[in-house]
């Protein structure tokens, strides 16, 4: 039990996992189709997102909309290791009695789909093969000010992955939803002098996450439970006349490593969640520049709702056994589960938003070459534990508390997490075709701050590389296009002889469940993205 629940309750922030890999990642076709690189050439409007003082570039009063249309494949694969339950010779040998080819996801192919969260409601599927993000804002240049001042609205993190009811997947996370929604962001940049620009914006945005999966606990005690059931003839109908059942009921319903314990749904939302960036821009010379940003971090007391919805045999087994006598004494001794079909309530958690630094540097060479470097730091060391507070005592965590006193109480749990922190770089390349028409090419490796030992399927990626294309239009002396096609590719292979400790771990003990222990598993991640911006003079 105590797997079990630390096990449902962190799959809620491994969808954190998504920030590292999503950060930046569809804010502005030009900055996509220079690798990100783009602190030292801010991208008009989203400089505010990249480096404000690039905002001084802008002059007069723009209006500025960005489309990006992406198409995100999500998949995974579950095998039983080569040679399992066999001997060196290559005999079959006896298991134990937990075998894992009892699994019903071996050899099962699980497939997740894009949807979209709306605020107050959550996690939508949208049916469609296509998911559209939009952005849009504007800035505005007084007649001789050395004052830029723009706003703009965006999804700097975005990612809601919906599964079938019957997917393999669907005990790390059926739905999935993280998002950031930056809906206002007064900021301003100020000339200093002709080389030298600062900025400073103040971005207040609405911060959501939410889950819902079927959850099992796949491990030698409900492997154990299934057989005492199984001795009491449970599954032929049996039990039921039997002379012991006063004293002791083991028939309410059925259990076993590989039975649905129930479904837990749990949604979080931060309407106004703060941060403020500030950023500095050098540009001494015509083929020189160097920039720096950075965006503070955002401490957020996050409070949701949950649901645990138990399956019919889960809460039957616990309400017949708690019925007898003796399982009366020992209930109350251990407290396990009622046997209670639902549980529903609040649950609270501190949340940082991390803070992220960006420098990078310009060059051009021949008028008409130019390469672009960038270097990015997020402090996800932040987050080394997150801690859940419940509105009341629970069932779960009754009977968890007993076997961690010292990390679960009857309304609280700390999960660990131990993230790290990485540099990440860009790189950009640009060529002038004509006085109107730019192409670019962009490459962005992106290493994980995902610990190899809580890899698991609900984010489903390890370190990616982003390959990326586009062309800048100047349509005429106050409008410009930008287009950008990108494309991004992580495959992980999560070997049963390796296992990650939130996975595929096969151990009584483990501080973190894992629903498919014992198994070979392999994730793969695309997301193909186009974007469009439109930015004129108004």
């Amino acid at each position: 039990m105590k797997k079990l629940i630390i096990y449902t309750i962190g799959l809620l922030f491994s969808s954190e996992l998504y920030a590292q890999m999503a950060q930046s990642l569809l804010i502005d076709p030009k900055a996509l189709s220079l690798g990100n690189a783009v602190t030292a050439d801010p991208p008009g409007l989203a400089s505010i997102h990249y480096n404000p003082a690039g905002l001084t570039k802008l002059d007069g009063r723009q209006l500025s909309v960005t489309l990006f249309n992406v198409i995100l494949k999500v998949g995974t694969e579950y095998s039983l290791p080569e040679g399992y339950a066999e001997d060196e010779a290559g005999q079959e040998e006896d298991p134990g009695l937990l075998d894992f080819r009892d699994d019903p996801v071996l050899d099962e192919e699980g497939e997740a789909h894009p949807g979209l969260y709306i605020p107050s409601i959550g996690p939508i599927p949208l049916h469609l093969p296509v998911a559209t993000l939009p952005a849009g804002g504007f800035s505005i240049t007084p007649p001789g000010s050395k004052f830029t001042f723009a706003t703009l609205s965006y999804i700097p993190m975005a990612g809601t992955l919906i599964k079938e009811d019957d997917d393999p997947g669907r005990y790390q996370g059926k739905q999935v939803a993280m998002q950031r929604l930056t809906y206002l962001s007064p900021s301003f940049g100020y000339k200093v002098s002709d080389e030298l620009s600062v900025g400073f914006g103040v971005l207040l945005s609405h911060q959501a996450f939410a889950i819902s999966q079927d959850v099992r606990a796949v491990n030698i005690l409900m492997a154990a439970g299934e057989m005492l059931q199984e001795a009491f003839g449970c599954e032929e109908g049996g039990g039921g006349s039997d002379p012991l059942v006063p004293f002791i009921s083991m028939c309410g319903g059925l259990i076993g490593p590989y039975r649905d314990i129930g479904n837990l749904t749990m949604q979080f939302e931060k309407s106004m969640s703060f941060t403020y960036h500030m950023g500095v821009l050098w540009e001494p010379s015509d083929w020189f520049a160097w920039g720096a940003s950075y965006q503070s971090e955002a401490k957020e007391d996050m409070t949701g709702e949950f649901e645990f919805d138990y399956s019919r045999d889960f809460s039957g087994f616990f309400s017949g056994f708690r019925g007898s006598v003796f399982g009366a004494i020992i209930g109350a001794m251990f407290q396990l589960p009622t046997g209670v079909s639902k549980e529903t309530g609040y649950v609270s958690t501190e949340f940082t938003y991390p803070q992220h630094f960006q420098t990078g540097f310009k060059f051009r060479f021949m008028d008409k070459f130019q390469f672009n470097v960038d270097a990015g730091w997020t402090d996800y060391d932040e987050w080394e534990s997150f801690q859940f507070q419940f509105d009341r005592q629970l069932d779960f965590l009754n009977a968890a508390k007993i076997l961690a006193p010292g990390e679960i109480t009857s309304t609280t749990l700390e999960q660990k997490l131990e993230y790290k922190s990485h540099w990440n770089f860009g790189f950009g390349f640009e060529y002038q075709l004509s006085s109107r028409l730019k192409a670019r090419l962009g490459f962005e490796p992106r290493s994980s701050s995902i610990p190899d030992g809580q890899r698991n399927v609900m984010a489903p990626f390890g370190s990616a590389n982003i390959y990326a294309m586009g062309f800048g239009y100047q349509w005429d002396l106050d409008t410009v296009v930008d287009i950008s096609l990108s494309y991004m590719k992580s495959e992980e292979e999560i070997l049963a002889s390796d296992p990650s400790a939130s996975l595929n771990t096969d151990c009584l003990t483990c501080v973190a469940s894992n629903p498919y222990p014992g198994l070979d598993i392999k994730t793969s991640l695309s997301v193909a993205a186009a974007g469009i911006s439109f930015r004129t003079k108004f």
